[in-house]
């Protein structure tokens, strides 16, 4: 993949630290990437501290999106990217989620303000709020693909380490929708590295395997029409 031709890039990530791990090393090698986090908004209120947060080495009283948008923050700059969050939240601090036509709205509206001529997302595997994540990007792709000439899809990390079987279904819906997916992969760069550093919250939630598996090669696909 050509990562100089592919213009503006805006990457859609699920959470602040999905678009680094799954693409790091893509984002890195293309022109001052945007990546827009979806579900990155604040709560009204935290309540209880939430199961995943206290094992992220948070504790009561915390405001862990705000802490945590400073990691996103410094992350995205060793990737040379400048990091954005939609006022979404993530699944753990709320009862219902939004649509995923309100989510493809708003991404749209940014893919619009910053012109640009790509826009990479995730495969959506697993997490609720990755599918959700990925059903806004496909609701693009079917009703305003003009938005950007370009397209890329990545297989979303760590996931695809324990659920393989959901990233060969992905493939296949996407070829059943009409789409040639040209593959590529992007090696482990001193910048990804650098990046995933900053995520030393995520890092002691998620655990050394998975982190492990974020400095494989990433598996990103050009999506074109048949």
């Amino acid at each position: 993949m050509d990562t100089l031709s592919l213009g503006r890039v805006l990457a859609v990530s699920p959470h602040m630290d999905d678009a680094a791990l799954s693409a790091g090393n893509f984002l890195r090698a293309c022109d001052r990437p945007t990546i827009l986090t979806v579900f990155g908004g604040i709560p009204e209120r935290y309540g209880e501290l939430t199961e995943w947060d206290a094992s992220c080495g948070f504790a009561e009283g915390d405001d862990v999106v705000a802490l945590r948008r400073g990691e996103d923050r410094a992350a995205a700059a060793h990737l040379g990217a400048t990091a954005r969050w939609l006022d979404f939240v993530d699944s753990q601090y709320r009862s219902e989620p939004p649509s995923a036509a309100d989510i493809a709205g708003r991404i749209a509206s940014v893919a619009g303000e910053i012109r640009a001529t790509t826009i990479a997302l995730p495969f959506g595997i697993q997490h609720e709020d990755h599918r959700l994540t990925h059903d806004a990007c496909a609701l693009l792709l079917r009703d305003q693909r003009e938005l950007a000439p370009n397209w890329v899809a990545w297989v979303d990390i760590p996931y695809r380490l324990w659920f393989a079987d959901q990233v060969t279904e992905r493939l296949e819906s996407l070829r059943q929708r009409g789409f040639q997916l040209a593959p590529s992969e992007f090696v482990m760069t001193d910048a990804k590295r650098a990046a995933l550093d900053e995520y030393a919250s995520q890092a002691k939630g998620l655990g050394d395997k998975a982190m492990e598996n974020a400095t494989r090669p990433e598996q990103l696909y050009l999506l074109t029409r048949q």
